[in-house]
């Protein structure tokens, strides 16, 4: 038995010394309950940061582009913190950045530094470093680099794992940022799937026309902090009819020609029965049926005004019939000739003129 035991105490030691040579070795599965959500050979799963493999602040990285402390250092730069270089390897970063003023604590916030220190399960060789994405009440999210794997990640972990970060500095906290326009995002805790549109989520309830989707995942508490409508401007084109439309006053209104628009303009495809049932309840209210109350549009060539009245455009010659200017958003003369001819025309209910003002 004690023959045993003695090889039994010698094959962890083998382990412990192989892990910390790799330096950021897997713990079991069963040891953990942290998940990986994307893993990939090269930089993939940080693309849509922006991140392109290139040495930043003078840290070294792989053929492929990878070093967690890059990556790292990368975020920071983008959000505007000044050069810190010579910060050593992933396990010397807390102290360091203590040494040099920054806030460091067990508090994660979007936008901070996770640290793993030397001989933490998670990094015991070298310690580690990772970007805090996301924070809710049960786990976070973190994206990250690694130099000994040369592959990136996004990964959660869930409050109390065996895997949770040592510290979290805190050189520049800047809250949640989405991914670019444009990316599909799936929610955990509901599997409901948004395209975002700027940075606002328009709900996909149906992938037709929009062909493979591969979503990134995002949290409840992540999406309730977007924008609850897409901004004026955006423009959106229809999945299915392939119809394009000018979000005006928070509706979508239709764009026959990109003349009237002043030329082509980049557009995000999104489902097309969040355009058609625009101002619905739930997730359909993203978008208003008609622009809101008092928006005022223009031609762009013949630049006549309306104002928005009930849902129709109504024509005002004179700023005092409004009770004063405003500023007006430019819409193809189209969609106020045909206003509430079909469904492509039907988020301006119809037109008239307004009267004179009293």
């Amino acid at each position: 038995m004690r023959l045993v035991l003695r090889r039994a105490a010698q094959l962890l030691t083998l382990a412990l010394l192989t892990t910390g040579l790799t330096g950021l070795a897997a713990p079991s599965a069963n040891a953990a309950t942290m998940v990986r959500e994307c893993k990939l050979t090269g930089i993939g799963c940080v693309s849509f940061s922006g991140y392109a493999g290139r040495s930043v602040w003078g840290y070294p990285v792989t053929a492929r582009g990878n070093n967690c402390v890059n990556y790292v250092a990368y975020r920071l730069a983008k959000n505007g913190v000044a050069r810190q270089s010579t910060m050593g390897n992933g396990g010397s970063w807390a102290s360091n950045a203590r040494k040099r003023g920054f806030r460091v604590d067990r508090t994660p916030v979007p936008g901070s530094i996770a640290q793993w220190n030397y001989g933490s399960a998670y990094a015991p060789g070298y310690g580690h470093v990772g970007y805090v994405e996301e924070v809710t009440s049960s786990y976070i999210v973190i994206s990250d680099s690694s130099y000994g794997g040369d592959y990136t990640s996004r990964w959660r972990v869930p409050r109390g794992d065996r895997n949770w970060p040592s510290n979290f500095i805190h050189f520049k906290d800047v809250g949640y940022k989405p991914p670019p326009s444009g990316t599909f995002v799936k929610v955990r805790e509901t599997s409901a799937t948004y395209r975002l549109a700027g940075a606002a989520p328009v709900r996909v309830f149906s992938t037709a026309g929009l062909g493979t989707i591969r979503p990134m995942l995002v949290s409840s508490t992540s999406l309730a902090r977007l924008p609850k409508r897409v901004p004026d401007g955006t423009f959106l084109r229809g999945s299915v009819r392939g119809d394009v439309y000018r979000v005006t006053g928070g509706a979508p209104v239709a764009v026959a020609s990109w003349t009237s628009m002043g030329g082509r303009k980049p557009y995000t495809t999104v489902d097309q029965t969040a355009l058609d049932r625009a101002g619905g309840t739930g997730d359909y209210s993203r978008l208003r049926r008609y622009p809101a109350d008092g928006t005022v549009l223009q031609e762009r060539t013949s630049r006549a005004l309306y104002v928005v009245r009930s849902g129709k455009a109504l024509r005002f010659t004179t700023w005092s019939q409004i009770g004063g200017w405003r500023r007006s958003q430019v819409v193809d003369p189209a969609a106020i000739a045909r206003a509430g001819t079909s469904v492509f025309y039907g988020h301006l209910a119809g037109r008239g003129t307004l009267a004179p003002a009293a």
